[in-house]
């Protein structure tokens, strides 16, 4: 359908393109190449943060513009494709889709809620530990919120809650939508940001981050940080309602209507904990996380009895436009660093840096990371777009001979661990917005939550990077 609005901004994109290619003057460090992948980036930001296009609609014009102004070849123009970061994002639907249908995601959330007892308390710290183990099974932060919120909502309808009136709901809804966007901090294949971070940081350095490594770096910061975000949570949303027996009641009742596990049921959480060992012990066997999330899919859909999906229900769960654009990005940070774009952004707006001490130059990109916050819809654009200048200016300054043995995949890493921080608006983070759909939040009150919470994460990681991440050997 035309929009006048969209279509504005789709002109705006265009022009400020093509400025960027034919009108701008030749600059030290930049060649034709070079502008045209910034002239494209430029285009990328403005519909991404507009929302002008669908994704797809970007992906396919990302790619196009590439070609047709001389970025690169058709075949570098899709190499994002072939990228291990975005098929774990469509693996990682089709398992989350799995462990959903069959039920298993839902039987582990009520066995945990049905046994925390009468306490309110409880039932906050229930839902973290619930999303907390979500995060390691499915690999999709929004599948997650989906899978978790309609249980807390069942739970507010048990209680008597008046919609949009208890804090107790509201509590464990900022809960799932907060603390469980922090806990995916630390598992490389729980948001599709960060996998997309290790394609970008292979593609430029050649290093290969294993999900072994990521968990080792991300996961105790990630931990802590989730914990206390749920306490700060309770302290903001102290419940108002004490005894809790009745949805516990309710909990109880779906968990027995639910009967024993089915044979499908048992053959998923075989997969599944399966598949979570062998990302656990890559170092030992070598398997990329992507393949093992392959070979994951590969067993569900198989035509044996115990099948949990056909692959004509499984196509139906992957957002392709997500493909799209994510594949389309890739390609264009590829790009940005092949014509040198990337270095030539970082050397322009981040050379002032060059001189300061390591630990403070992550500290500002963690800084500034959160405040890019208000620009994009999700961190997955976020990190498509502004890691390849992240690794470029992370290269300057490995070169410097004071930062001799400095690693760049460690400064690159920590930086693209803190693009997840996207709580400020209801547009900022995915399950902001799902969170709202319950009707049981409030923008106005999304937004000072997520103002408490975006500052606690900024300050939480600079308080890291002084202490855990400089203790097991970064810096």
């Amino acid at each position: 359908m035309f929009n006048t609005k969209k279509m504005i901004f789709i002109v705006l994109a265009l022009v400020a393109m093509l400025s960027m290619i034919y009108l701008t003057p030749e600059m030290p460090g930049l060649n034709f190449k070079g502008k045209v992948a910034l002239g494209v980036g430029i285009f990328a930001i403005i519909v991404w943060i507009t929302q002008a296009l669908d994704d797809a609609q970007s992906g396919f014009l990302i790619i196009a513009f590439l070609v047709l102004f001389g970025a690169g070849k058709i075949g570098e123009a899709l190499i994002g494709y072939s990228s291990t970061g975005v098929w774990i994002v469509v693996l990682g639907m089709i398992m989350a889709a799995c462990m959903g249908d069959t039920g298993l995601s839902k039987r582990l959330a009520l066995i945990i809620v049905s046994k925390i007892g009468k306490s309110a308390i409880n039932l906050y710290w229930a839902i973290s530990l619930v999303t907390l183990i979500m995060t390691f099974f499915i690999p999709s932060l929004a599948a997650k919120t989906l899978l978790v919120l309609p249980i807390i909502t069942s739970m507010g309808l048990a209680f008597g809650a008046e919609k949009g009136q208890s804090t107790l709901v509201k509590g464990l809804i900022y809960i799932v939508t907060i603390a469980g966007t922090m806990y995916c901090m630390g598992i490389m294949t729980s948001h599709a940001a960060n996998p997309i971070s290790v394609s970008l940081i292979k593609n430029a350095t050649g290093v290969d981050v294993s999900w072994m490594e990521w968990f080792k770096i991300g996961m105790p910061p990630a931990l802590l940080m989730g914990l206390i975000a749920t306490y700060i949570i309770i302290k903001m949303f102290p419940p108002d309602i004490e005894d809790i027996s009745a949805g516990r009641d309710v909990m109880n009742q779906q968990l027995n209507e639910m009967g024993k596990m089915s044979p499908k049921e048992i053959y998923a959480f075989v997969i599944f904990i399966a598949t979570l060992l062998l990302w656990a012990t890559d170092k030992l066997h070598g398997l990329n996380a992507t393949l093992v999330a392959m070979l994951a899919v590969a067993a569900m859909i198989a035509p044996v009895p115990t099948q949990v999906m056909t692959w004509k229900e499984a196509e139906k769960k992957v957002p392709w436009n997500v493909f799209i654009v994510y594949g389309a990005g890739l390609s264009m940070g590829s790009l940005l660093v092949k014509t040198g774009a990337a270095a030539w952004l970082a050397s322009t707006f981040f050379h002032p840096l060059l001189s300061l001490d390591v630990k403070l130059q992550v500290v500002i990109f963690i800084w500034l990371m959160l405040a890019l916050q208000v620009l994009f819809t999700g961190a997955g654009p976020k990190t498509t777009a502004l890691t390849p200048v992240v690794i470029a200016h992370a290269i300057a300054v490995a070169a410097l001979p004071a930062n001799a043995g400095m690693q760049v995949t460690a400064f690159v890493l920590l930086v693209a661990m803190n693009m997840l921080h996207q709580y400020l608006l209801p547009v900022s983070n995915l399950p902001n917005i799902i969170g709202l759909a319950t009707e049981e939040i409030t923008s106005s009150e999304l937004i000072k939550v997520g103002a408490i919470m975006s500052l606690f994460g900024a300050v939480f990681c600079t308080i890291m990077v002084y202490t855990y991440w400089s203790w097991i050997g970064l810096f």
